[in-house]
């Protein structure tokens, strides 16, 4: 049975390395969303998490003490970028898109007859606009009543008690384990087109003439696949920690228990095989099979928190998330990552992902005497 079982896996890996194109797209298409995301998440990252820094122009008009004060702290904050003022007036200046922000201090600002003047871009981020409000209203505040650091101050009086957070994951940590499950749910294509192909030329036929139980002959095919599965996801991995890491900012922190990428990638991987099996059980063509497959491959995406990080999905989406597989592998991912889950919150989504590869292997089991 093992020289059975050896001799039906030699000979699906061939055929799966015979096509080339396939399996080039099967490793090469996550890699290009993991770099082309990640770049284009990093700016999402930064305004939600670590806070960017607010851009702006400063445009004194005041040669006063204070003026002068209130220019350097706006230029010295940490949180502040300040810009030099092109030779425009202020309209042309944010309608070039060279700064978000342009603060004038007028003449008489001391006296307090005059307020700084705040210019915001008329299309600007409400949550950017009361950060730069606020700050610029503390550092003007500092300067009229004579304090030296407000914010030091403020420290005495508000604490600020919130838990770090476990929600939002950082671009790599989103995109690394979403496109990796992506890809993994894509294998359904050639997994479903080598069943149906094998069953239109008779070579099928002509497997289940020979003493091989019909178990054994789907277990053969199934394995090469399983095997891509979790090479994919150790590619996609090496990426992320490896190569990434040279073009974005934010680090790939694997968590304190990245062991436990193993069972959730073996999971993973039998959901997907499973996945592709059902597949080519159902279908009843190549065509109509591969459609059905990338279709269903890009629903689950959208709907598991593929494409758009979970946190920020609307309320209806988050509640239809736990519809679909790819939800619960890319979260057993972020509980390891993001979250420090112990084992024991990571099991509850292996079994959920269990459970989808077995019913997906039940509803395949019973009809592959058809295949």
């Amino acid at each position: 049975m093992t020289g059975q079982l050896k001799e039906l896996i030699r000979k699906e890996m061939l055929i799966v390395l015979r096509d080339r194109q396939t399996i080039m797209l099967l490793f090469l298409m996550p890699v290009a969303l993991i770099f082309f995301l990640s770049l284009a998440m990093e700016g999402v990252w930064t305004d939600k998490l670590t806070g960017r820094k607010i851009q702006l122009v400063v445009k004194n008009e005041s040669a006063s003490f204070k003026a002068k004060l209130l220019e350097q702290k706006i230029k010295a904050d940490p949180a502040i970028q300040a810009l030099d003022r092109p030779d425009q007036d202020n309209d042309l200046i944010l309608a070039d898109g060279k700064t978000q922000l342009v603060v004038t201090i007028p003449e008489g600002f001391e006296t307090g007859n005059h307020p700084v003047e705040l210019y915001f871009e008329p299309a600007i981020d409400a949550g950017y606009k009361i950060a730069a409000r606020s700050l610029i209203t503390s550092l003007a505040v500092e300067v009229v009543m004579d304090i030296d650091n407000l914010e030091a101050v403020m420290q005495a009086l508000i604490v600020e008690k919130t838990k770090p957070n476990r929600e939002l994951p950082t671009p790599l940590q989103q995109t690394v384990p979403a496109y990796a499950i992506f890809a993994m749910f894509f294998i359904s294509i050639p997994l479903s087109i080598g069943f149906l192909k094998e069953k239109n030329d008779g070579t099928l036929q002509r497997l289940f003439t020979y003493p091989v139980s019909t178990h054994l002959i789907t277990l053969g095919k199934i394995i090469p696949y399983y095997i891509i599965n979790i090479l994919q996801f150790i590619l996609m991995l090496l990426v992320g920690v490896f190569i990434m890491q040279h073009f974005i900012s934010h680090a790939f922190y694997l968590g304190e228990h990245p062991w436990q990428m193993i069972p959730v990638t073996l999971a993973v991987a039998a959901a997907t095989t499973g996945f592709g099996v059902m597949i080519a059980a159902v279908g009843r063509t190549q065509e109509q099979a591969s459609t059905l497959a990338a279709v269903s491959a890009v629903l689950m995406a959208v709907f598991g928190g593929i494409m758009v990080p979970h946190a920020v999905l609307p309320a209806v989406l988050k509640k239809a998330a736990v519809i679909s597989p790819m939800y619960w592998a890319h979260q057993a991912y972020l509980d390891i990552f993001l979250r420090a889950a112990p084992f024991s919150g990571v099991a509850p989504k292996l079994i959920v992902l269990t459970i989808f590869a077995v019913i997906c292997f039940y509803i395949a089991g019973r009809r592959v005497k058809w295949i």
